[in-house]
């Protein structure tokens, strides 16, 4: 079942985009639960106990604007999706530092809700798919792991240390050029001899190391950031979510 809630200062508003979010899901007939919040302390206090695979959240609120709530669900749950809502266009370029999926304006709800409602959820159910999964077979064990899961691969010599999102790890030992060349195309990315990273778990590239949306932070191969830039910014430009006219 899906989870989602939304927060809103604004009742008015908040009743109009649960009327919308309502309609959209009965629609498509998911299978949902759906709160909402009026206040960015409460959200939050129900969000430490509830896992939300989806927030909408709009941003100019005066209690904590919806950038820093952003922040504290990232601490709380880093693959809870984010969709910013706001009157407010101009604020859409502070949000990406907390790498929302999309931003939808109040001033075109009905057609900015569907569009990236759509892609949100194509993207989602893709994500749930067991088709893309790595297998390892070492001589005495075979390995499997859901692709969207490894959030980054660690090599020492032989042995390699696979992290999930989930806070597990997975030492096997195979050679990370054959874990390299598995993943290529599955939006990972080499940034350092020791480290290759999956693209959908990059926050941001800095000088000298990538920080992931678990604040965990990698070193970066100076060889190698200018490659490493430019397949990030063309892994997120084929992946795009933002509708901004």
């Amino acid at each position: 079942m899906l989870k989602i809630a939304i927060l809103d200062d604004d009742n008015i508003a908040l009743n109009i985009s649960k009327g919308v979010a309502t309609s959209y899901l009965e629609e498509k007939k998911y299978q949902y639960s759906l709160l909402t919040f009026s206040s960015s302390l409460n959200f939050l206090a129900s969000a430490k106990e509830e896992h939300y695979d989806l927030v909408l959240l709009d941003i100019d609120m005066p209690e904590m604007n919806g950038i820093e709530v952003a922040r504290r669900i990232k601490d709380i749950s880093f693959d809870t999706s984010i969709i910013f809502l706001s009157e407010k266009e101009n604020l859409v370029f502070e949000c990406f530092e907390v790498h929302p999926f999309g931003f939808i304006r109040k001033s075109k709800l009905y057609d900015d809700f569907s569009k990236v409602l759509n892609s949100f959820f194509e993207q989602f159910f893709a994500s749930q798919d067991d088709k893309d999964i790595l297998t390892i077979k070492t001589s005495t064990v075979i390995y499997s792991f859901k692709i969207n899961e490894i959030v980054y691969i660690e090599g020492n010599r032989n042995y390699q240390t696979v992290y999930k999102k989930n806070g597990e790890s997975t030492s096997l030992r195979i050679l990370m050029k054959d874990l390299e060349e598995a993943l290529n195309d599955k939006g990972f990315i080499r940034i350092q001899k020791g480290f290759i990273v999956n693209s959908l778990f990059i926050q941001r590239i800095e000088t000298k190391e990538v920080v992931l949306i678990n604040k965990v932070k990698l070193p970066l191969s100076p060889k190698l950031k200018d490659e490493v830039i430019k397949k990030y910014l063309s892994l997120t430009r084929n992946a795009s979510n933002l509708f901004i006219d």
